[in-house]
């Protein structure tokens, strides 16, 4: 069995593919790993391109034909694919830095932690610098030592680039990512929580994710485009987080969706057209489902609407959209 399965979601990135698959040619792990190259249906370049790869390096890429289901459909056929003991999502527009990701698959050979959280660096597209987007994933533990998920999860920075799960977990805990969707990154993040028992931790910079491509699902005009989409996985999460409440992790999965409510706050507020009465009835669905993140949401626009009863939403709604120009 190898060691780590990592999964590579392709779509129409002729131009950076390359570099994400140059990332994992170390010859001193190169037996361990297997790279899982899912062609999500590209019409430009990159199959051809990365089929080279595949005739190089026979033993380590392996590529994965399928008809266009979006990130989420990658994902779903990786996790029936994969034959590692570990899995990780790497996107085709994003790399590893390999030394230290050399130290992550040294540290799973010898590891049973069920999910081995390492840190990642923001690299901007077009300056090439990096910097992290928090210095530490929990405050005060001790790397590569093993806890008990109950005892640093709900105070962890969870982040899908950060995550590495035990395969077996994603195999068998039978939840599918949304497919045909944007967003589905959250439900990766949030659907094994339940099930994970042991937390082991890295302080290697592993993963290089790169930011600020007008491409990025996160963008604030695509993000208009794919409300609906946004919308649609918030609800899945809400409902999946109601019926696993009582899990001793329930705190963690309640700070990503937190994170989630509040983009689609920015979503609702970016919209040159009032959506009001959607941000109103979102509200007063939090309060009633979800008080604890209805409480716990310190968005300054949202604080502000509520104290006027979202009467001046219009002037809140216009500084918004002019501070996202």
């Amino acid at each position: 069995m190898k060691c780590l399965t990592i999964v590579i979601p392709m779509y129409n990135i002729e131009k950076y593919i390359s570099e994400c698959l140059e990332s994992f040619i170390v010859q001193e792990i190169i037996g361990d790993i297997e790279v899982l190259i899912i062609d999500d249906g590209s019409k430009d370049g990159s199959s051809a391109i990365a089929a080279e790869y595949e005739r190089l390096y026979p033993q380590l890429f392996r590529i994965i034909k399928k008809q266009n289901g979006g990130h989420g459909s990658t994902i779903n056929r990786g996790i029936e694919e994969a034959t590692g003991k570990y899995f990780k999502v790497v996107d085709g527009d994003d790399w590893v830095a390999k030394e230290a990701f050399v130290k992550l698959v040294k540290t799973l050979k010898k590891t049973d932690a069920d999910l081995i959280l390492s840190n990642y660096h923001w690299v901007d597209y077009k300056t090439g610098d990096t910097k992290a987007e928090v210095d530490e994933l929990c405050p005060q533990i001790q790397y590569e030592k093993i806890y008990l998920a109950g005892e640093v999860l709900n105070k962890t920075f969870l982040k899908m680039h950060a995550m590495t799960y035990r395969t077996s977990i994603l195999q068998n805990m039978g939840i599918r990512l949304d497919e045909n969707c944007f967003y589905v990154d959250t439900e990766y993040i949030i659907y094994p929580i339940p099930f994970i028992k042991t937390v082991l931790f890295l302080k290697e910079f592993v993963y290089q994710y790169r930011v600020g491509m007008p491409t990025q699902s996160m963008s604030i005009d695509n993000m208009k485009k794919r409300c609906s989409q946004h919308e649609m996985v918030l609800d899945h999460l809400i409902k999946y987080y109601h019926d696993n409440e009582n899990c001793t992790c329930s705190k963690a999965m309640v700070t990503v969706i937190s994170r989630m409510v509040t983009s689609q706050y920015k979503i609702y507020l970016s919209f040159k057209e009032n959506h009001k009465s959607d941000l109103i009835e979102m509200e007063e669905n939090l309060k009633q489902d979800m008080p604890l993140i209805y409480n716990g949401i310190q968005h300054k626009a949202v604080s502000i609407l509520r104290k006027t009863n979202y009467y001046i939403y219009p002037v809140i709604s216009w500084m918004v959209r002019k501070y996202l120009r």
